[in-house]
């Protein structure tokens, strides 16, 4: 089966579960959505300690990473029935933090324990910040389809996936000799995916919010030049969505590694699904405040 059979094939089986997250009754999807981002979460951060610390070493602290991870994505249904006084600190965050502190006492004089231990906190403490701004753009704006998310989700992966036809497109009506972007950390993207990314990108946020024009979350803020802001909008996420896959890209690169797993097929790993994602969830952060600012 050649590659883009497999993506396609992968493709399809994730567009089924974001129709899931977007389109069951609310009290159906909101579980639905909180589980897949768990596992989403559990796998990424796994596959992430992997590269840094080795598949053979270190199991109980990956384990742990990871389902620390679950637990932060459920926690906020769990503390809303069960915990109404909660104190504003995240309990979740307090938690580990805590364990984390024990976790280096564990390290016994170890220092590649030690090292391993920390590699896990920096991926727990990025993973769950991402996770967390996920939740929130998730429950953003109004109307029973959550359209601001799909805007943060169908934006960042259209770039993916347009970079990638564009780019193997060009690469084979050019028998191999499209133009470079940044051969020293990924040899396959090129000029040309960039721009055909970018015009996906670009398209799917402005038919985002020609369908859903009072709902878009993003643009109640705005008064007038809908189009034009948007299209700003499709750019940024495209970019950030890049750089995240520049990101894991680098860091492959230099754990000597060529995916972060084998999950999907075509694709990869959890982690290379899920990185630009997580810059984005910043980037789709940063726009929200400076919109809400104005």
């Amino acid at each position: 089966m050649s590659t883009l059979a497999k993506r396609t094939f992968s493709s399809v089986i994730l567009l089924s579960l974001l129709a899931g997250s977007v389109f069951l009754p609310f009290e159906v999807r909101r579980w639905f959505f909180t589980v897949l981002c768990a596992l989403l979460g559990f796998g990424a951060s796994w596959e992430c300690c992997d590269m840094l610390n080795g598949p053979k070493k270190f199991k109980g602290l990956k384990c742990f990473i990871s389902l620390a991870l679950v637990v932060v994505v459920i926690f906020p249904l769990i503390q809303k029935r069960y915990l109404a006084s909660c104190p504003e600190v995240p309990l979740d965050i307090a938690i580990f933090t805590f364990v984390f502190w024990l976790a280096i006492l564990s390290t016994n004089k170890d220092p590649e324990s030690l090292r391993a231990a920390i590699n896990g906190f920096v991926v727990f403490f990025l993973f769950s910040m991402a996770l967390k701004l996920i939740y929130n753009i998730y429950y953003t704006g109004r109307g029973e389809i959550p359209a601001t998310f799909l805007l943060f989700i169908l934006a960042t992966k259209s770039g993916d996936i347009g970079a990638y036809l564009v780019g193997s497109l060009c690469n084979t009506l050019s028998h191999g000799h499209n133009h470079k972007l940044i051969p020293s950390v990924s040899p396959a993207k090129s000029w040309e995916g960039l721009c055909g990314g970018l015009v996906f990108s670009v398209g799917v946020t402005l038919a985002i919010y020609a369908i859903f024009p009072d709902q878009s979350g993003v643009t109640e803020w705005w008064n007038g030049y809908g189009y034009l802001k948007m299209s700003v909008i499709g750019v940024l996420l495209y970019f950030g969505g890049m750089v995240g896959d520049l990101v894991e890209s680098s860091l492959k690169r230099t754990c000597g590694v060529k995916d972060s797993g084998h999950f999907l097929p075509g694709i990869g790993g959890l982690f290379d699904l899920v990185d630009s994602l997580i810059v984005n969830s910043f980037v789709f952060y940063f726009i929200f405040f400076f919109l809400h600012a104005q």
